[in-house]
């Protein structure tokens, strides 16, 4: 376990209590090698994020009660899984970006459950290199791991387009609107970026991309069960 650390500060509370905030690192073991927590559960037991490896990449790991567990490789495969980024409400299901990690073919995401284990998620179609590796990612989950929201970029750069995947089938998001009952939606936008979150019951996408005008962020409602 990491070092802790109680400070106490001179603000004082109804009631007289003073707040107390607590710092825990969240390491591995005794290892040196950074790590980085980007997502939390609901209920604070199960942080996610990275572990560096001594190589220096980035591996998927999550945080139980502040005990690390990695992520497990996709069945069948010998490399590890990048960055996990979110997690639902208990930590039960995770998700992140780059399902096979060095395999520069490879354009998915990956989810990560209890239940089922790490799978990939890919992208609805290859998209051609302009020389930086085509990375995809998965950045929110709804509770019950239906719906999950991300994206495919060029080398982590803003030139991406908006992925929802649905029961683990992914669709750009533009495409999966406009054949969705709303035809018109982000056009003459250059690209519609990234999801970056999904409501509990998926129902709600907020995300970024780049409109006729400049970047701007958006909020899309889905129907009742999308």
């Amino acid at each position: 376990m990491g070092e802790q650390e109680t400070i106490a500060d001179q603000s004082i509370l109804k009631g007289g209590w003073k707040r107390v905030l607590r710092r825990q690192s969240i390491t591995e073991g005794k290892r040196s090698h950074p790590s980085l927590a980007a997502g939390v559960s609901a209920d604070g037991k199960v942080a996610v994020g990275y572990q560096e490896r001594v190589t220096g990449e980035r591996q998927g790991a999550r945080w139980v009660d502040l005990q690390q567990q990695l992520i497990p490789n996709v069945a069948g495969s010998d490399t590890f899984v990048g960055t996990a980024n979110a997690a639902n409400h208990d930590g039960s299901i995770v998700v992140g970006r780059i399902c096979r990690f060095g395999n520069e073919s490879d354009q998915s995401a990956w989810v990560w459950s209890e239940r089922d284990g790490t799978r990939c998620l890919p992208a609805p179609s290859l998209r051609p290199s302009p020389g930086p590796v085509v990375q995809v990612t998965a950045n929110g989950t709804s509770d019950d791991g239906r719906v999950i929201g991300g994206g495919q970029n060029v080398g982590g750069s803003n030139d991406s387009n908006a992925i929802i995947w649905i029961n683990g089938t992914g669709s750009y998001l533009k495409d999966y609107l406009q054949a969705n009952g709303i035809p018109r939606a982000f056009q003459n936008w250059i690209n519609t970026g990234e999801i970056t979150d999904v409501s509990p019951d998926g129902r709600i996408l907020v995300g970024w991309g780049a409109a006729p005008a400049g970047f701007r962020g958006y909020m899309v409602i889905l129907g009742d069960k999308p």
